[in-house]
């Protein structure tokens, strides 16, 4: 499926991540203190895979030197276009943010490391995602938390399967929790 293919797909994932009570969940309060997965850049904070292709889609935080994330909607969406090259990188188009794209109403906060941003999913309005940024070895980095499996955890990763010949089969919730256990949830219609 390439990448004009979508509309199917889109609908499919938000249909799916945005539906039933079985996603409602109340926001991530706080990150837990402890993180068993190392950060990631502050460019990358977290990002979704696909079975159709190994184009991803990242999100990242857009901060200051000091890594005080920048202006009301610091955490941004974007195509790493792994199809055309390691560092080949796209904006999401606008038919693609009902998909992938942040929903209005950042949230920024201080927190006693850095700062924290909560964010949503347009396509999963129901699922508060907390991307903590600080600086670690003198540089800015980031971790995205979500609650999986019934416990907050650090996302590490998020794939979506595709069903054909369009619509999503599932999502694959990927992470690991403040306890170093891993953390899985698959979400399905």
């Amino acid at each position: 499926m390439g990448r004009n293919d979508w509309n199917g797909w889109t609908l499919g994932l938000a249909l799916l991540l945005g539906q039933g009570p079985a996603l409602a969940e109340t926001a991530v309060k706080a990150a837990p203190a402890g993180s068993a997965m190392p950060a990631r850049s502050a460019d990358s904070a977290f990002f979704i895979t696909r079975s159709t292709n190994k184009n991803q889609v990242h999100y990242g935080i857009q901060v200051d030197e000091s890594c005080r994330p920048r202006g009301p909607q610091p955490v941004h969406a974007y195509w790493r276009m792994l199809e055309k090259g390691e560092r080949h990188v796209e904006p999401l188009l606008g038919r693609e943010g009902p998909a992938y794209g942040l929903a209005d109403g950042q949230q920024v906060e201080s927190t006693p490391s850095g700062w924290r941003v909560h964010v949503r999913l347009r396509a999963w309005p129901d699922r508060t995602i907390d991307v903590d940024v600080f600086r670690e070895n003198g540089r800015c980095v980031a971790r995205a938390w979500t609650r999986m499996d019934g416990q907050v955890a650090q996302i590490e990763r998020i794939f979506v399967k595709a069903a054909w010949p369009s619509g999503v089969d599932y999502v694959l919730l990927s992470g690991t929790g403040a306890d170093g256990r891993s953390a899985r949830e698959v979400i399905r219609r």
